[in-house]
C-alpha cells in the first residue's frame, strides 16, 4: 500500500487526472425541468408531424389552376423592356457614332494645323528655325582628340574625375 501512495506522489499528472475524474462524477447534479420548456423530441418524431401536416395542406388545398393570365402579363411585360432596352441602345449608338465624327473631324484639323507650323518651320529663310550645326562620326572623333591635345596636360587633372 505504501509503494501505491508514493507512485501516486511522484506522479503529480495522475494526481490531477484523478482529481479532475472525482469531481466531474461529484458535480452532476440533475437539474430540474423548467415547466415553460416544451419536452425535448426526437428528430424521428418531429419529422413524422412535419409530413403530417404537409400531407394535411396538400389536401385541403387541393389541385392549383393553372395561372394563364400572369404568365401572359409578364410576357408583355418583358416585350415592353425589350422595345425601350433597344430604343435605349439604339438612342446610344447614334450618339457615339456623332462623337466619332465630331472627334474625326477635330483630329483632321490639328493634323492640318499642325502640317502648316512644320511646312513654316521647316522654311531655311524663317528667322524662328535656323538649322544647327550637325556633326559627322569623324568630327567628333577630332574634337575628342583636338580636347585631349589642347587641354591641360593627363598628370595635373584629378583622379576623381575620370573614375566616375
Amino acid at each position: 500500500m505504501g509503494d501505491f501512495i508514493d507512485f501516486f506522489l511522484k506522479n503529480p499528472f495522475l494526481i490531477i487526472v484523478l482529481i479532475g475524474i472525482l469531481t466531474s462524477m461529484l458535480g452532476k447534479k440533475k437539474q430540474p425541468q423548467d415547466p415553460n420548456t416544451p419536452p425535448k423530441k426526437k428528430w424521428q418524431e418531429v419529422m413524422q408531424e412535419l409530413q403530417g401536416e404537409m400531407q394535411q395542406g396538400n389536401q385541403q388545398q387541393g389541385p392549383a389552376p393553372a395561372p394563364v393570365r400572369k404568365v401572359e402579363q409578364q410576357a408583355a411585360q418583358a416585350a415592353e423592356v425589350i422595345d425601350e432596352t433597344t430604343n435605349e441602345a439604339n438612342k446610344r449608338i447614334a450618339e457615339l457614332r456623332r462623337l466619332q465624327q465630331k472627334y474625326d473631324q477635330e483630329r483632321l484639323y490639328q493634323k492640318a494645323k499642325a502640317d502648316q507650323l512644320t511646312s513654316t518651320i521647316a522654311d531655311n529663310n524663317s528667322p524662328v528655325y535656323r538649322k544647327g550645326p550637325s556633326f559627322g562620326k569623324k568630327q567628333l572623333i577630332d574634337g575628342i582628340i583636338m580636347s585631349e591635345v589642347l587641354g591641360p596636360p593627363r598628370a595635373k587633372r584629378s583622379l576623381q574625375r575620370s573614375r566616375r
